[in-house]
């Protein structure tokens, strides 16, 4: 008595795309893709599980406003140290605490990017540029009172006002565009529209 053929397996289909062969398992969540999918997408998952995946909330204005402080924060402390070296070096006096401006105008407005208004960015690059530009002057040998003799400390002042100003020119407003635009927002979710669809 011959005996019944066997059931032959139906193929694997794509968990996204059902009329589309599977063509191996996503790496994230194990389910079918199809080959389309696995050469778009590769170790980032499937449309599934990248569709699925949670954003990270955007940061609000007290995060943002910590992270620049720290950031100037750090800037003034570095800048500070260095400015020490330049204290009553002719032309050096001016060019290290603009440097210093500068720097405060990179970091902050990149740690604090989407804070608004923006005039509260820039206020925090100019309080850490004049924080840095003073404690260069505490910190230097024997020591410079860094808020008497206008003549001596006026302008190196000036100078880091100068640097913080310049900052957006020197850098270039590509980055403040892409804050505005919505640097800290996840991207759109492109194809993962097409869940359920046959492309």
């Amino acid at each position: 008595m011959a005996l019944p053929a066997a059931t032959a397996r139906a193929p694997r289909r794509c968990a996204v795309h059902p009329a589309r062969p599977a063509y191996g398992d996503c790496p994230v969540c194990a389910r079918p893709r199809c080959h389309p999918d696995a050469e778009d997408l590769g170790e980032s998952g499937c449309l599934a599980c990248t569709r699925d995946a949670p954003h990270a909330a955007a940061a609000g204005r007290r995060e943002l406003l910590v992270r620049a402080g720290l950031a100037g924060l750090a800037v003034s402390y570095v800048g500070g140290w260095i400015a020490t070296q330049y204290v009553r070096v002719h032309l050096m006096s001016l060019v290290a605490p603009a440097v210093v401006g500068l720097a405060a105008s990179w970091a902050v407005s990149r740690a604090g990017r989407q804070l608004r208004p923006p005039a509260v960015t820039w206020t925090t690059a100019a309080l850490a540029a004049l924080l840095g530009t003073a404690l260069g002057f505490v910190l230097t040998p024997g020591g410079q009172n860094p808020v008497r003799d206008w003549n001596l400390v006026g302008g190196p002042y000036l100078a880091a006002l100068v640097g913080v100003a310049l900052g957006p020119l020197v850098f270039g407003a590509s980055a403040a565009a892409r804050s505005s635009d919505g640097g800290d927002q996840p991207p759109p979710d492109g194809d993962g529209a097409a869940v359920g669809t046959v492309r």
